[in-house]
């Protein structure tokens, strides 16, 4: 159908106009799309105070961090955490205990639900890690070596990755605990503890005075680990499943 004049003077017009745009200038500059580590998981420091000789207490939930490494006090654990639901991140910093003084474990836990990180537990003249009240307690990539007793002891634990050498007992373990990722060695007894029902994965536990992998107390299941080089037993009591443990 073939269009009018007038229709298509109108088509012409329109398309002569210029095309409205809205304006190229910013109205302000770009503001932050994301939340700070602070805004996701409020933060605080823990630290010692130079006038102050006394041993470093959380005693409220919530997020925890070192800046700086930390020695022990005569008489007092390096750390002690009496909360519950408390997060302590080391960054990479070591807790040690002090050589020239009889100390106490490096980071004593009373509280539950406590996860430590992160960092290294060393030379404390009790346990590395100690929690009396039975926990549970999560350690993620955490290193306890050369402690008097053992690297790391707790009824309820769980643990992922690390390494427990050179204690003077048991490398890691406690009566209910979850152990994956963990190199044990060297220590003066067992070098993983494992109570009822308790399991270790991806784990090594090699050339500790005594026994690999313990299990005396109850079953317990090892799997895809490596047990060698232990004095008296590659492993006593446990499941072993996809493992190279010799007898």
């Amino acid at each position: 159908m073939p269009r009018s004049p007038l229709l298509l003077a109108l088509l012409a017009a329109a398309l002569a106009l210029p095309a409205s745009a809205g304006s190229l200038t910013p109205p302000g500059p770009p503001g932050p799309t994301f939340k700070t580590l602070g805004e996701i998981e409020p933060r605080a420091v823990l630290q010692t105070d130079a006038d102050v000789v006394a041993p470093l207490v959380i005693d409220q939930p919530g997020s925890w961090y070192l800046s700086a490494d930390v020695v022990a006090i005569p008489d007092h654990p390096a750390i002690r955490i009496t909360a519950s639901n408390v997060t302590l991140d080391l960054n990479g910093f070591t807790v040690s205990g002090n050589l020239e003084v009889n100390d106490g474990d490096g980071i004593r836990i009373e509280g539950a639900h406590v996860t430590v990180r992160n960092g290294r537990v060393q030379r404390a003249d009790g346990d590395g890690i100690n929690c009396p009240n039975g926990g549970p307690i999560t350690l993620i990539e955490v290193d306890a070596v050369h402690n008097a007793d053992a690297g790391a002891s707790c009824a309820s634990m769980r643990v992922s990755g690390g390494t427990f050498s050179h204690n003077g007992t048991t490398g890691v373990g406690g009566l209910r605990v979850l152990i994956e990722g963990v190199r044990a060695e060297h220590n003066g007894n067992a070098g993983i503890v494992l109570g009822p029902g308790s399991a270790a994965s991806r784990s090594m536990a090699n050339s500790n005075a005594v026994i690999g992998f313990n299990c005396a107390q109850g079953t317990g299941l090892v799997t895809q680990s490596i047990a060698k080089y232990n004095t008296e037993f590659n492993r006593l009591g446990c499941a072993v499943f996809d493992s190279e443990i010799p007898l």
